[in-house]
């Protein structure tokens, strides 16, 4: 699961790379034109997050071709990673402005999750939640760090069980020192 600052991160770097491909784009022989090599060469880093970021999102946009000589196998082709091979966009025909949208709908998908995430950095009830989890998980994080393998472990039953356990031990307890317990007792027995 990504984090506030993680998907905010993702977003900025999406949104300068589909900036840069669109200036690019206004470029008409972009081979020979040094303006436009400077805007690829800007566009270069950022090729590497941005594809991850897309394929974190399932985006990853794979399009199949088929090879232009007859009986020709198919081809999968990253649209994204397709911008800078000028060979492979002529020779299978690729659409310039295909990358254009899926750009846009990792942004799109990327603004929902920074959202998402806005509203669960000020839930008090999500920092809970995930301090009972983080509870039920911390003897098998530090075996984990001490060299053991609790990968098998963890898929028992009885461990499920466990942390289920824990959890809710947790939020007792967390429930008993706010009051809340005897405010929800109070309200039992009236």
């Amino acid at each position: 699961m990504m984090g506030y600052f993680e998907v905010k991160d993702r977003l900025e770097n999406i949104k300068e790379f589909r900036a840069l491909y669109n200036e690019y784009l206004d470029f008409t022989n972009r081979e020979t034109n040094l303006p436009a090599q400077i805007v690829r060469c800007k566009m270069e880093p950022l090729m590497a997050q941005t594809v991850d970021s897309l394929q974190r999102v399932k985006l990853g946009k794979l399009i199949t071709r088929d090879a232009p000589n007859r009986g020709g196998k198919k081809v999968k082709i990253n649209v994204i990673r397709a911008i800078f091979r000028d060979r492979i966009i002529r020779h299978f025909s690729l659409d310039e402005k295909e990358p254009l949208q899926v750009l846009d709908k990792g942004v799109n998908i990327y603004q929902e999750l920074l959202w998402k995430q806005r509203l669960q950095l000020f839930n008090p009830l999500f920092w809970i939640f995930h301090f009972a989890g983080f509870m039920a998980e911390l003897p098998f994080f530090i075996l984990e760090k001490a060299g053991y393998d609790t990968k098998p472990s963890e898929e028992s039953k009885l461990v499920h069980l466990y942390k289920l356990i824990v959890q809710v031990l947790v939020f007792y307890i967390l429930f008993d020192i706010t009051g809340l317990i005897d405010l929800i007792r109070f309200d039992i027995l009236q």
